[in-house]
């Protein structure tokens, strides 16, 4: 038992087996006890029944219409039912509410943050936690209303019976696989680093129910291999975050040593095939795990989590990011349009400047002009993406808004944002209706990356052909401009993400220098289950790349690098190689067709000023050289 405050009563993994614990529980499907608890459920929540449990059971839900019902219907015996779900696309919520279930919806970040959310909204001593795949029988529900009434316990263990395709699983971890799921709502919290397989700390002592919770496990080998793939890329996660790292020797001695437990000590060679299928798997999803931290330790953007993982609670509404480089009078109105349309809605924000080592006076003017703007000062210039991230950083706001030095918002701009969010709390990032000096719209959403788009885009091919069909679905072409759509990503001119968002997924990848770091973050927003989003409710003046226009050769390369650097991340080296590659003659083929025209046009200086640019770009491809500096500075 464990009686020190807030000692960690380290939950088993869902397919593990402490090996000093033992269960004298009989299958609670055989029928042979049956409960004494009466039950009139009423319309709502909570309840009604003749005695009250002093329990709330929850269950956290996305996408489980097809087995939420049994398994609320099992839960009809406790006070009331919490269900958090993370914003289900099937009719989940629907069931939930029709079986008198309040439902409250949240973004799933991780199992432990999802679970202590669930907790605020208990309102009884204790909570049990039960997934959607799990029954409770009338045996087990009996034995934890009992269970509930003893004052010296804070928690208690529940034997799981894990069910895998139907056939009970009783050797290699899987079985009694005890897990702490019902305690005292002051007692118990969750563990925030376990991002996978969950782990209560509890402040008081615990003991062990012996009726067990039944649990549908996989229901195919499809669903055990791809929750596993998961798992494996969440215990990367907290191993990184307890400061472990890879050496050599993990590879081949943890998998070893996961056989070596699961097959012999847990004996799952009594399971036959399955228990040597299953053992296998586990250790092979041991290796997984080192090498997702592996590539954890690589990888910069890790770090930069990291970082906004510690961001504190916000202290206003809203933090207005602006990265600026050599456009004072731009920055100028940027930052105006900003604080004027905060003073005149009445909405508490804050405005941080990050000047990427200017030539023109421009953090000078902002301390002149500005004095209440929070200005950051680089002595070089670190690119876009670094910088932003020191405002994100440095911010205070509820939301962040990362706005380029060349935009300015237009009236009305915050309280329309504010009031999308609110409606739509699944949205983490959205980018605004982008307005052009001449009054055209530029629209700003674009949908995924695809290995043809790599090919088409900002290419001869597109030079040649015009717009395919390939890149009109990238360019978002059939959207309606004046309709809120959920998109893959939007262009940087203006951001604006949710504090939650970025304490999540982190920042932007420094590893880009300009172009393609939006690209990347709203793909890693995304595959952390959020939305991206076009909002066309809210407004920006946007004069498109004053800042990159500077040097139109050093914007055509870092264009071009960044377009590579996201290539080799999202499909790999060789893939990224490839493509450069033939990217590459393409680029060769189209300079010396434009070097031609120059013999005829010797007057155009535009041609030529192109052909230069196009000969810098066309060296890069073929040779990883430009003869420019890599950044400009």
């Amino acid at each position: 038992m464990s009686t020190h405050p807030f000692a960690s009563a380290a939950e088993p993994d869902a397919n593990s087996l402490p090996g000093e614990k033992a269960s004298s529980a009989g299958d609670p499907g055989t029928g042979e006890k049956h409960t004494s608890i009466r039950h009139s459920r009423e319309s709502g929540n909570p309840s009604s029944t003749d005695v009250l449990t002093g329990i709330t059971a929850v269950v956290l839900t996305r996408n489980v219409a097809a087995e939420i019902a049994p398994c609320l219907a099992a839960l009809a015996w406790a006070d009331s039912i919490v269900v958090v779900d993370d914003f289900s696309s099937d009719d989940t919520r629907a069931i939930c509410e029709r079986n008198g279930a309040r439902v409250v919806e949240r973004r799933l970040e991780s199992f432990a943050a999802q679970r202590n959310f669930a907790l605020t909204h208990v309102q009884t001593p204790w909570v049990l936690f039960i997934d959607s795949d799990e029954r409770v029988s009338p045996a087990l529900a009996e034995e934890i209303c009992a269970a509930v009434r003893d004052d010296a316990v804070a928690g208690y263990w529940i034997p799981r019976k894990n069910l895998f395709g139907g056939r009970w699983v009783k050797h290699a971890g899987w079985s009694p696989d005890y897990q702490l799921r019902l305690f005292r709502v002051a007692k118990g919290r969750y563990d925030p680093s376990r991002f996978a397989h969950e782990t209560v700390l509890l402040d008081g002592p615990d003991a062990h129910l012996t009726e067990r919770l039944t649990h549908y496990n996989y229901s195919s080998v499809r669903q055990f291999l791809a929750k596993q793939r998961r798992y494996a890329q969440l215990e990367a996660r907290h191993l990184w975050l307890v400061g472990q790292r890879v050496h050599w020797r993990n590879y081949v001695l943890q998998p070893l040593r996961a056989f070596k437990r699961r097959f012999f000590t847990w004996r799952g060679y009594a399971e036959g095939w399955l228990g040597f299928a299953l053992s296998a798997a586990m250790a092979y999803y041991e290796w997984r795990a080192y090498r997702h931290l592996a590539a954890l330790e690589k990888d910069p953007t890790t770090r930069v989590w990291q970082e906004f993982r510690a961001l504190p609670a916000a202290t206003c509404a809203v933090s207005v990011v602006i990265v600026s480089y050599n456009v004072a009078d731009l920055l100028a109105a940027a930052t105006g349009s900003v604080l004027e349309d905060l003073e005149r809605d009445g909405i508490d924000g804050e405005v941080i400047v990050v000047d990427n080592a200017s030539a023109d006076g421009s953090a000078a003017a902002v301390r002149e002009s500005f004095p209440s703007v929070r200005l950051i000062t680089n002595a070089t210039n670190v690119g876009f993406g670094r910088a932003a991230n020191q405002g994100m950083l440095a911010a205070q706001g509820e939301l962040a808004v990362v706005l380029n030095p060349d935009a300015s918002v237009q009236p009305g701009f915050f309280v329309a944002i504010q009031d999308y969010l609110a409606h739509e709390p699944h949205v983490g990032l959205v980018g605004p209706h982008l307005v052009q000096a001449d009054g055209t719209t530029q629209l700003s959403c674009r949908r995924s990356y695809t290995l043809a788009t790599a090919f088409l885009e900002s290419t001869p091919l597109q030079w040649w052909f015009g717009e395919t069909p390939d890149l009109r679905r990238f360019y978002c072409r059939d959207l309606d401009a004046a309709q809120a759509a959920k998109v893959d990503w939007v262009e940087g001119a203006c951001l604006i993400a949710r504090r939650e968002v970025m304490q999540a997924v982190g920042g932007f990848d420094p590893r880009f220098f300009m172009y393609f770091e939006e690209t990347d973050w709203c793909g890693r927003i995304k595959e952390a289950g959020w939305d991206v989003a076009y909002f066309p409710g809210a407004q920006v003046l946007h004069h498109r790349s004053r800042s990159a226009d500077q040097d139109l050769i050093a914007r055509a390369l870092n264009f071009h690098r960044s377009r590579h650097a996201f290539l080799v991340k999202e499909r790999g080296r060789l893939v990224a190689l490839l493509l450069r590659a033939i990217i590459g003659l393409l680029f060769a083929v189209y300079t010396m067709q434009q070097a031609a025209k120059t013999l005829v046009k010797r007057q155009n200086q535009e041609l030529r000023r192109n052909v230069a640019e196009l000969g810098h770009v066309t060296l890069w491809y073929l040779t990883g050289f430009s003869g420019r500096r890599r950044h400009p500075v």
